[in-house]
């Protein structure tokens, strides 16, 4: 023997074992009732381990099948939603009226709310006058802008009288989008 492979040996231990068989030759080298406690505790240990994973596995399919339901109602909104959109954009843009007919069609959209509305051309803009109650005005306005193309650029409100009817004076822009 070579003086460099002396040490090695004299510990006891040889080079080439790996840890699966140091432990093999530990586990060897126990007494048969230590052999069987320590069987006894890696089954305790994997029987605990697989009953958690177990444990957590239904725990978490019965979340996802309390919340599946949802989900699908979800989806089928987002659907809705979808075709509600491409229905929208298949929906030819509609024209602006000619301004000489703005006036009499904002009266007659106005008075079809129940709203005292006085219109008349300004140049290029519609200025309107009026009362209303605020829910029958925020209508009235979306109206106009979805049906005949004007958008209000100026909108000053009074508060309402003792009648519930606000003043209002509102400047509109043609065809604005």
């Amino acid at each position: 023997m070579t003086a460099s492979s002396t040490p090695a040996l004299a510990s006891g231990r040889s080079p080439a074992l790996s840890p699966i068989a140091r432990l093999r030759a530990w586990y060897a080298a126990c007494a048969p009732r230590e052999r069987r406690m320590l069987v006894l505790a890696v089954a305790v240990v994997l029987g605990g381990a697989l009953i958690s994973t177990a444990e957590q596995l239904a725990a978490e399919r019965e979340r996802l099948a309390r919340s599946l339901p949802a989900a699908r109602l979800a989806y089928l909104g987002m659907e809705q939603d979808s075709l509600g959109l491409a229905a929208l954009r298949e929906r030819p843009t509609p024209t602006a009226p000619p301004l000489a007919a703005l006036p009499d069609s904002i009266r007659a959209a106005a008075s079809a709310r129940g709203i005292e509305a006085a219109a008349r051309i300004a140049g290029d803009r519609v200025e309107v006058g009026g009362r209303a109650t605020l829910p029958a005005l925020v209508d009235w306005l979306a109206t106009l802008h979805a049906e005949q193309r004007l958008r209000p650029t100026r909108l000053e409100l009074q508060a309402a009288g003792t009648d519930g009817l606000a003043r209002f004076d509102a400047m509109f822009e043609v065809g604005g989008q």
